[in-house]
């Protein structure tokens, strides 16, 4: 991942005024939070936000090849906005939210969410 002069991609506040394009939105994986990716790519430099976002859209060259997967962001306070990025992705393969054994990101998140539900059951 690149990194900015200062050696953090991280922003001391998050950018209040940085909004996917709804074509952007559009070419969102299925299962990643759109708006969760959005506060993340606020929250981080904008030299790396094409970086970033280019791990969560499918190309549009028509290749078909999927972005190389994002589960780490090596900062602890940028790590919670990528579990938030992933959490839905959970709800696509529930079978594997209580047997895959890869430290993807979200999975706590997603469990959180289907206790509530089933409690509200």
């Amino acid at each position: 991942m690149p990194e900015t002069p200062s050696g953090s991609i991280r922003l001391e506040a998050p950018d209040r005024n940085f909004r996917l394009t709804q074509r952007e939105r559009e070419r969102i994986v299925p299962g990643y939070d759109a708006d969760a990716l959005e506060r993340l790519l606020a929250a981080v430099e904008a030299a790396v936000r094409p970086f970033l976002l280019s791990r969560f859209i499918v190309p549009e060259d028509g290749s078909g090849r999927m972005p190389g997967v994002m589960v780490l962001m090596g900062d602890p306070k940028l790590q919670p906005l990528l579990d938030e990025v992933w959490a839905p992705m959970w709800e696509l393969y529930p079978d594997m939210l209580d047997t895959e054994t890869k430290d993807y990101p979200g999975r706590e998140i997603a469990r959180e969410r289907r206790a509530r539900r089933l409690q509200q059951e």
